[in-house]
């Protein structure tokens, strides 16, 4: 039987109230409610923002759908996970003042936002999921201890992954700090005698795992947490992936961590893509302006994490003429990875019926 995807049009210029509105008339027209129950400590997975990163889903427009929790009666927190790159989001301290900024807590949505990781990202439960690549994952322990969740995917592009959308937000982004370094580690950049000593990577690795000598750049492996940020920046495309066999392996990994994340929550999680503002990076980049791959589509939203991201990236992939990897100028990368290994994992399916809500 294929699985409903439920899918409302709606735009930036539309403005964050009435996006707000449709996400709501989203969750009532598909049924959403059934998912949680009274009581629930619901999860609200969100991104809350990278600064000085002015693309992400603004707190705003999710503003309806914690009403929606709200008036289940259920206790919903809104939760991220610390960053292996240093910055706002590294520790639960600075993370929660910079969410309580853009409006994801108490003043902006009315409900707290929680790291469910813990204060450095080290408070994780190993999940039992025998995968291909991992026999146990490392999820962030309130993520696993909690009832239901509501995943807020932001739909971008990524240098690394491809296409970010549910199964990122869930694999990546309810990972420990031993999690994610398990996904990143077959991510293993090299940078080739294209490199002019501009010194880009340099000032962007958040690992400081990149050092310039006289003729080139050179990143040290074992410091390498595999982030992709290097390739991101270069302008000359000196930095380079074994996209074949890396990307295959990190996309894969990335499933199986959601499955770890979703297991034990059968029908107690919905799942939202909002596919407006799709920049060519993730809301980790942090730079003001990311540029966007295709105009506003919309918010789709399913029960089912494969069913909603491959209705995404099919419709990504329609509007614009052209696939996700062009859009990027990454031929060499490909989405199905990630989806195909979902699907073969268990975490869902790839059969699914698109739902256009007035």
């Amino acid at each position: 039987m294929s699985s409903k995807v439920f899918f409302i049009k709606t735009g930036c210029d539309d403005g964050e109230e009435i996006i707000s509105q449709k996400a709501r008339q989203l969750f009532k027209a598909g049924g959403f409610a059934s998912c949680f129950k009274q009581g629930d400590f619901t999860a609200v997975k969100v991104h809350v923002g990278e600064p000085p990163n002015n693309t992400y889903v603004k707190s705003p427009c999710i503003k309806g759908l914690v009403e929606e929790l709200l008036e289940l009666k259920t206790k919903p927190f809104i939760v991220d996970t610390s960053t292996l790159y240093t910055g706002r989001r590294h520790n639960a301290i600075d993370h929660a003042i910079l969410a309580n900024e853009h409006g994801f807590g108490i003043s902006g949505l009315g409900i707290p936002f929680i790291a469910p990781d813990g204060l450095f990202g080290t408070s994780e439960t190993a999940v039992q999921i025998n995968g291909e690549l991992n026999k146990e994952v490392f999820i962030a322990s309130d993520i696993v201890r909690c009832q239901s969740i509501l995943s807020i995917a932001h739909f971008t592009g990524h240098p690394a992954a491809c296409a970010a959308a549910t199964l990122k937000t869930l694999g990546m982004g309810c990972a420990s700090r031993k999690g994610k370094m398990r996904q990143h580690a077959a991510m293993r950049p090299k940078v080739s005698n294209d490199c002019t000593l501009c010194g880009d990577c340099f000032d962007h690795c958040p690992a400081d795992a990149i050092t310039l000598d006289d003729v080139k750049a050179h990143i040290d492996r074992d410091k390498c947490i595999g982030c992709g940020e290097c390739v991101a920046v270069c302008r000359f495309g000196a930095v380079k992936y074994d996209w074949g066999a890396e990307n295959r392996l990190l996309q894969k990994s990335i499933a199986e961590h959601a499955l770890g994340v979703v297991k034990g929550k059968e029908n107690r999680v919905a799942f939202f893509n909002f596919v407006i503002f799709v920049t060519d990076g993730c809301d980790c980049f942090d730079r003001q302006d990311l540029p966007k791959i295709v105009d506003d589509i919309g918010i789709l939203a399913s029960t089912d994490p494969v069913a909603v991201d491959k209705a995404s990236i099919d419709l990504v992939e329609s509007r614009s003429g052209t696939t996700i990897p062009r859009l990027l100028g990454k031929d060499k990368l490909d989405p199905r990875y990630q989806i195909e290994h979902a699907e073969r994992v268990g975490l869902g399916s790839t059969d699914y019926k698109l739902i256009e809500v007035d």
